[in-house]
C-alpha cells in the first residue's frame, strides 16, 4: 500500500503583527511579504513528488491560515476545508483584546466571499466541537489530538495539508510523534515552516523533515518568527 502523508504547515509574515493581550488577533497575512510566503509554501508543496500530495487541504478559520491554506489550494487545484479544531490556542493573551472583550474569527460564509475555493459544505471533524475557551497546554494538546483524528478518520488513506498557528501544528506533531514531551524532538517552529510525516502499512507516523524554511526567500530562508509551546522550548 502507498504511504499516507501529512503536511502541517505555519503561515508567513502577517500584515499586523500579533501582539499579545493587544492584537490584532485576526490579521491577514502581508499584502506583498505575506502573499510571497505563502506562495513559497505553495510552490514548495507542489513541486514535491506526485505521490506526497495533499489531496485535502485544511485550515484554521482565521484570516492568516485560509488565506495561505487557499493559495495552496490554488495551486494543488483543490478545495479548503475550514476546521474549528485547528483553532488558534485559545488563551484570553492571544484572544482577548485590551477591553477584556473575547475576539472571533470570521464564519465559514464570510470565509468563502473572501476565498473562492473555501468548501462550504465541509462539515468540522468532530460532531462536537473541540473548541474550549480558555486552555493551557495540555488541553491544546488534546484538542489537536482530538481534531487530527476526527480528520483522519474521514481520511484514513488521503494526503492531507494542515495549515494552522504555531501551537497548533506543533501540538499535532506532537501527537504525530508519539513520544512523551521529555523525549520529544519538537524545538521552535519559524514562519512559513514546513513539518511532513508519512505512514505505511504499520501505521506508525515517521516525520519525514520539521519546520523547514528552504523554500522561503532572505532572512525567512533561516528562520524567523520562532515560537514554541514553553513544555517544547529548549
Amino acid at each position: 500500500m502507498p504511504k499516507q502523508y501529512v503536511w502541517l504547515i505555519r503561515y508567513g509574515k502577517t500584515k499586523y503583527p500579533l501582539v499579545e493581550f493587544d492584537g490584532p488577533f485576526d490579521s491577514d497575512i502581508d499584502p506583498s511579504e505575506g502573499i510571497i510566503h505563502a506562495k513559497a509554501i505553495a510552490e514548495q508543496v507542489a513541486s514535491s513528488p506526485a505521490d506526497t500530495l495533499p489531496s485535502k487541504i485544511y485550515s484554521s478559520p482565521f484570516l492568516r491560515t485560509t488565506h495561505t491554506a487557499s493559495i495552496l489550494a490554488t495551486a494543488l487545484s483543490k478545495q479548503v476545508n475550514v476546521e474549528e479544531g485547528l483553532y488558534e490556542f485559545l488563551i484570553p493573551s492571544l484572544l482577548v483584546d485590551r477591553s477584556g472583550t473575547r475576539t472571533y474569527p470570521r464564519t465559514v460564509e464570510e470565509l468563502k466571499k473572501i476565498f473562492h475555493n473555501i468548501d462550504a459544505s465541509y462539515e468540522k471533524a468532530l460532531e462536537i466541537t473541540p473548541v474550549m475557551f480558555p486552555e493551557d497546554e495540555s488541553k491544546l494538546i488534546e484538542r489537536c489530538r482530538n481534531t487530527l483524528n476526527g480528520i483522519l478518520a474521514h481520511e484514513s488513506s488521503n494526503n492531507i495539508a494542515i495549515v494552522a498557528h504555531a501551537p497548533c501544528v506543533q501540538a499535532l506533531a506532537f501527537v504525530m510523534e508519539g513520544v512523551r514531551i521529555d523525549n520529544s524532538k519538537l524545538v521552535r517552529w519559524p514562519l512559513g515552516g514546513i513539518t511532513r510525516f508519512s505512514r505505511d502499512e504499520k501505521g506508525e507516523w515517521e516525520m519525514d523533515f520539521y519546520g523547514v524554511t528552504e523554500h522561503m526567500p532572505g532572512e525567512y530562508k533561516k528562520g524567523a518568527g520562532l515560537w514554541s509551546l514553553p513544555c517544547f522550548d529548549k
